[in-house]
């Protein structure tokens, strides 16, 4: 996954806002609610207030075990969903959450998945709706309840994910890999708790309030945490949430990324 998909990765609460003013002039544009929680419904929340026009979206359906709680979904499960609510294969999608961090952590895993499974035109809102609240956005309780079908088709791309036997030959090589997780949950100078010679970069440290760095900001920061961008780079964590973001961020860079560690229909990574 390289930098070539880095335009319009971010958009604004008021780019947003301007199309949703002239949906009639947009028609492909489609929003998504991504929000999760471990621990409480998030639809009930999307019932609540939501983004005028905006779907609801639940990214982790499907496929959960005790021992992987976060796989993703199956190919025909996704595809139905996404066409249950209209998604067509030349939709434009903007992707919000209401999870921490201005929603990336959700958003970043929703943006891989849909990547993983083949759309193009995928935007994050940048800041989420919590920026989207700080901007004094409209807010809305109804949903959509006679959506046209959508025509997507996945279209798996397996090269965007490496898996066990992959990262170990990239571990014999000494490639490039970002551990995501909060610095407190790992001890740097203890081998055992990260993979090879992993940088630790938390997630949380590239979002600033709401909003991702900006980009040359961003470009410095992982630079002096010793990322190459022009090498490639493969992130994990502890279940493939935190990682998609960072997998976003050196994308959104110019750099080449792709995620270690989301389990498939019970695949043992």
């Amino acid at each position: 996954m390289s930098g070539s998909m880095s335009n319009d990765m971010f958009v604004s609460c008021q780019w947003l806002k301007n199309r949703i003013a002239n949906r009639h002039l947009f028609q492909n544009l489609v929003i998504l609610d991504v929000s999760w929680a471990s621990d409480k419904n998030m639809e009930d929340e999307f019932l609540r207030e939501h983004i005028p026009g905006a779907q609801f979206f639940n990214i982790m359906d499907d496929n959960h075990t005790d021992m992987y709680p976060r796989n993703l979904p199956s190919v025909e499960n996704f595809q139905s969903r996404a066409r249950a609510i209209g998604i067509n294969n030349d939709s434009h999608l903007v992707l919000y959450s209401k999870s921490q961090h201005g929603g990336l952590f959700v958003s970043g895993r929703a943006w891989w998945t849909f990547s993983y499974f083949g759309h193009q035109s995928i935007s994050v809102l940048d800041g989420g709706f919590s920026q989207w609240l700080e901007e004094d956005g409209d807010v809305s309780k109804e949903r959509c309840s006679n959506c046209k079908i959508g025509d997507f088709s996945t279209n798996v791309r397996g090269n965007l994910r490496v898996e066990f036997d992959e990262m170990v030959q990239i571990l014999k090589t000494h490639g490039q890999i970002i551990d995501s997780r909060a610095s407190d949950k790992l001890n740097l100078k203890d081998p055992s708790t990260y993979i090879g010679n992993a940088i630790n970069i938390p997630m949380s440290v590239i979002v600033k309030g709401h909003l991702i760095m900006p980009k040359d900001e961003l470009r410095e920061f992982l630079t002096e945490k010793g990322v190459k961008l022009n090498q490639p780079t493969v992130c994990y964590c502890n279940s493939g949430m935190s990682s998609c973001s960072l997998v976003l961020a050196i994308i959104y860079c110019g750099g080449q990324a792709r995620l270690y560690s989301i389990n498939i229909e019970g695949e043992i990574d």
